[in-house]
């Protein structure tokens, strides 16, 4: 069973390139569940015992399902649907030494090495011409092949590589796109390509948010298939989790209270956008649901007071090779378990109240938990929690599975601490 469920992950990830697609991908099992698609321009009548969901920019969903006792409050898993990548920038097509290279721009903190000399694929979505002005059509788009590469330059011309070196994003990383003649026009070539792929005219296409990423699928891999090396699994892994758990549950006749999951966009680059975690987006859509179910607002209050959520993000595992880089105290391994995340910086939400619910949620799955904490001289990175938590005044549990090579293009986890992540989640929303 849990190689099965490994390997459904790496479907969707290898299906999900992109927040964009990550999306569209968890809108069809909704859908496909019996979800309703929500509009937000239009009132809501929200009733018990029913599932719903809504989406922003594409890139971001809320789901949702409403049982019984709806008084108890809200259980919610944040998790986020972007990854470190490259983006396409406008007028990006580059004609250099009889080669087509692409204009791009790094998001987020990328192991900028592991993107060399793979074979890159491109996604992301293509604004068209639409209804009038304010109405323009959107199409997701993903080349599903390998079309672009990064090639390292040869250590008979860079002595120096493997003695620390420092890239320029803006000229050693650019993609190889095509071979080009003498009398080869750049111009439009990327337009011209995209229109081709989505079968639409060129004129029509008025922009497009494009990202490069691993062609090459990911794998089970090990002696005894103990591991999952795959692009994105920081943070697909627990988007993935979160959404096979809630529907999970929504399939339960005896469903209580509201159980909701949130997949935000933008974390990679600070979550400050409308669907980003630093938004209002949660909160507003809590504060809706609380109108359309109570008719008063003084509920949405007390809900909230009775509420708790899971910001479900990745962790760090030691690292054989560099074990002086971990707290010396608290050592997550790799299959040993799932990971509790604590910062006294804030820069994750567990609080001891937390940790003593999060011990008791671990006990009732039957799984093992560890602890994570950065070296006190390696500050390391921050989640959508804090945020969260300081946006609802809720408890928040900073929460994740620990992985070697965050941010690699190629990131690498335990078979059984993914299934014991899912494990986890469906015990949250069940009790």
């Amino acid at each position: 069973m849990e190689k099965n469920f490994a390997n459904n992950l790496i479907n969707f990830i290898q299906n999900s390139p992109c927040s964009f697609l990550a999306i569209k991908n968890a809108i069809e099992k909704l859908e496909k569940a019996g979800f309703e698609n929500l509009n937000n321009k239009n009132k809501w009548n929200l009733q018990k015992n029913k599932n719903y969901f809504l989406t922003k920019n594409d890139s971001c969903l809320i789901a949702f399902s409403i049982g019984e006792n709806i008084e108890t409050g809200f259980k919610i898993i944040g998790s986020h649907t972007d990854s470190p990548s490259f983006m396409i920038k406008p007028n990006p097509e580059m004609k250099s030494s009889n080669f087509l290279k692409l204009n791009t721009e790094g998001y987020g903190g990328m192991i900028i090495s592991s993107w060399l000399d793979r074979p890159l694929s491109i996604a992301g979505r293509v604004i068209l011409n639409g209804e009038n002005t304010f109405k323009p059509k959107v199409e997701i788009i993903d080349f599903k092949r390998p079309i672009a590469i990064i090639p390292n330059l040869a250590i008979h011309l860079n002595r120096d590589i493997n003695s620390g070196y420092k890239y320029s994003k803006q000229k050693e990383l650019l993609p190889l796109l095509s071979l080009s003649g003498d009398d080869f026009n750049e111009k439009g070539y990327l337009k011209n390509l995209l229109a081709n792929e989505l079968k639409v005219s060129a004129e029509d296409i008025l922009s497009y948010e494009l990202f490069l990423y691993e062609a090459e699928k990911g794998s089970i891999i090990g002696i005894n298939e103990e591991f999952v090396s795959c692009s994105r699994l920081d943070d697909l892994m627990m988007v993935y989790n979160s959404l096979e758990a809630i529907l999970q549950y929504s399939k339960k006749d005896n469903k209580k209270g509201i159980n909701l999951i949130f997949l935000a966009d933008n974390e990679e680059v600070g979550s400050s956008s409308s669907q980003g975690a630093d938004s209002s987006l949660l909160k507003d859509t809590l504060k809706r649901i609380s109108l359309s179910l109570f008719k008063d607002e003084e509920m949405f209050f007390s809900c909230l007071e009775k509420s708790i959520a899971i910001s479900a993000d990745l962790a760090h595992c030691v690292h054989p090779n560099y074990p002086e880089k971990h707290d010396p105290t608290n050592l997550p391994f790799l299959g040993k378990g799932v990971c509790l995340k604590y910062a006294s910086n804030q820069k994750y939400s567990t609080t001891g109240v937390c940790s003593g619910i999060f011990h008791n949620l671990c006990k009732t799955a039957h799984i093992n938990y560890q602890t994570f904490v950065n070296h006190s001289d390696n500050p390391g990175g921050s989640t959508i929690g804090s945020m969260i938590a300081s946006r609802l005044n809720i408890p928040v549990i900073d929460f994740g599975v620990c992985v070697l090579g965050m941010h690699s293009i190629r990131e690498l986890a335990s078979v059984k601490d993914i299934f014991d992540c899912y494990k986890l989640f469906c015990t949250f929303f069940n009790i």
